[in-house]
């Protein structure tokens, strides 16, 4: 007896990360030179990022339209080795979903909150973080 497959809702930050892996490789922005992006923020024990630029990716929470559309609020977080230059791979990193025309399993992105620039209050690196929704093809697994 074969049973159909079942909908499984998508990794929203593995999904992002890995669009925005292929988005920013091998730009001629400065800013995105050796950029690494993640999930994690590795094991560096002053708690920040091990190299820079680094970009953060997080997944705050969302919905399930079940049983083909999830959306999750996105968080983005970007080090880098100063304040401007932080905000702009910070904007650069947004737009780019923005602009995305699906694929991946990425439908389409929607900026909720533009980048803005500080100091990262426990490494005193330069930060800018962002966030936006982004809206999700389920998967499918087998039973």
């Amino acid at each position: 007896m074969s049973r159909a497959p079942v909908p499984v809702a998508p990794d929203a930050a593995a999904v992002v990360v890995m669009l925005l892996r292929s988005l920013l490789a091998g730009r001629a922005d400065r800013v995105a030179e050796k950029v690494q992006v993640s999930t994690e923020m590795g094991r560096n024990p002053e708690g920040g990022p091990p190299s820079l630029p680094w970009v953060l990716v997080r997944d705050d929470g969302g919905r399930w339209e079940w049983p083909a559309v999830a959306s999750a609020l996105v968080r983005l977080s970007v080090w880098h080795h100063n304040e401007r230059s932080a905000k702009a791979l910070c904007t650069l990193a947004l737009t780019l979903l923005a602009c995305h025309e699906g694929g991946g399993g990425l439908i389409v992105v929607d900026a909720l909150a533009l980048p803005a620039a500080g100091t990262d209050p426990y490494t005193g690196a330069p930060l800018a973080t962002a966030s936006c929704t982004a809206f999700l093809r389920a998967g499918f697994v087998d039973r």
